[in-house]
């Protein structure tokens, strides 16, 4: 999946609030498209009915919303880049306090090696002084050249509740010192490090991150002119729409980390879900309020999003989970609708 693409539904859901999820794999029983019509408008309500809508054509908008700047641009490429950050891997002095070193090692008590006591010679990096280890266990390697493989003695604690099996027991560990971990070097953008985005050229990728900069630079604009606008009543079935995503948001969470629902509410603070949801009455209301703005405008401006906007947005993939009309309610929220307001503003001088 392409950058923007990746990013755009992750940017949807922080800005359409937590209980978007539209990047989750399980829906869970919550029908996103049920209640809304083929174009993702609300069945049966007239957004304009309900809202007083700020300005927003012919608006006045800093040039600097529609470019991306040099400071964003390589943000955001190293944000890239820091996955394929390596180190200089010195071999050539001894261990020395507070180094990061990578190490094998094979565990035995009495001659016999214990479940949990090798890294199965796939290297592990310690930090001397910083990683938690059985106590000095890490203070042995000091003085240890990098090749070198010898054998530590350590006592576990008495308790150990990592494996209470090994409390109190004396080990043996037998060590190899890999190498020490040396300044970082930092990688240069590649065509083969685009290629992992799904782009041909170092260029194509910069260029679909530049896009994506100026999209969220004209949500953020979007979000600040909508938030003038005043909703005068909100109808049952967008409050409803909210409230029951939310709650679904929350089950299946729960679900997902195998507690019940209630005991997830308590644990953030609630008596109930009940109680929870009587809490968030008002941002319920303020997101119910954004989706008839947003409705609004589209209404009076005839505009809709299309199976072909789906696809460009990488939603496609979502079809059958979300639904066409969820997905096209994101696309107006996301797109459209800000699109639309930044292109037909005033750019200042």
């Amino acid at each position: 999946m392409k950058f923007k693409k990746t990013v755009a539904l992750l940017l949807t859901v922080v800005l359409l609030g937590s209980m978007l999820t539209a990047c989750a794999k399980n829906p869970g029983s919550f029908d996103y498209s049920a209640g809304l019509t083929k174009e993702g408008f609300f069945k049966n309500v007239k957004a304009t009915d309900y809202v007083t809508l700020p300005k927003y054509k012919g608006v006045s908008i800093s040039p600097q919303v529609l470019v991306a700047s040099e400071e964003e641009l390589n943000e955001e490429i190293a944000g890239i880049l820091s996955s394929h950050t390596t180190y200089q891997q010195i071999t050539g002095r001894a261990v020395a306090d507070g180094d990061t070193v990578n190490i094998d090692y094979v565990g035995k008590i009495d001659g016999v090696e214990f479940s949990g006591g090798s890294t199965e010679g796939a290297g592990t990096y310690v930090t001397i002084g910083v990683t938690q280890y059985i106590d000095d266990f890490l203070e042995q390697l000091i003085g240890h050249t990098p090749g070198e493989t010898f054998d530590i003695e350590v006592a576990f604690p008495d308790p150990y509740p990592n494996n209470t099996d090994l409390s109190g027991k004396d080990a043996i560990f037998t060590v190899t010192i890999n190498h020490i971990q040396g300044e970082a070097i930092k990688p240069e953008l590649t065509d083969e490090i685009a290629a992992q985005y799904g782009f041909d050229t170092k260029e194509a990728l910069i260029a679909d991150i530049e896009e994506w900069i100026i999209n969220q630079q004209k949500l953020r604009f979007f979000e600040e002119l909508i938030a003038e606008g005043e909703c005068h009543e909100i109808p049952a079935a967008v409050f409803d729409y909210v409230k029951n995503q939310d709650i679904a948001y929350l089950t299946r969470y729960a679900k997902q980390n195998n507690i019940d629902t209630n005991t997830l509410v308590r644990a953030i603070g609630y008596d109930s879900l009940d109680a929870y949801v009587d809490a968030q009455a008002e941002a319920y209301n303020q997101q119910a309020s954004r989706y008839l703005i947003v409705q609004a405008i589209a209404e009076t401006e005839g505009l809709s999003a299309t199976d072909a906007d789906i696809a460009a947005a990488g939603y496609a993939d979502h079809i059958q989970t979300y639904g066409r009309p969820y997905l096209k309610l994101l696309l107006l929220h996301s797109k459209i609708v800000p699109n639309f307001i930044a292109d037909n503003a005033i750019v200042d001088d």
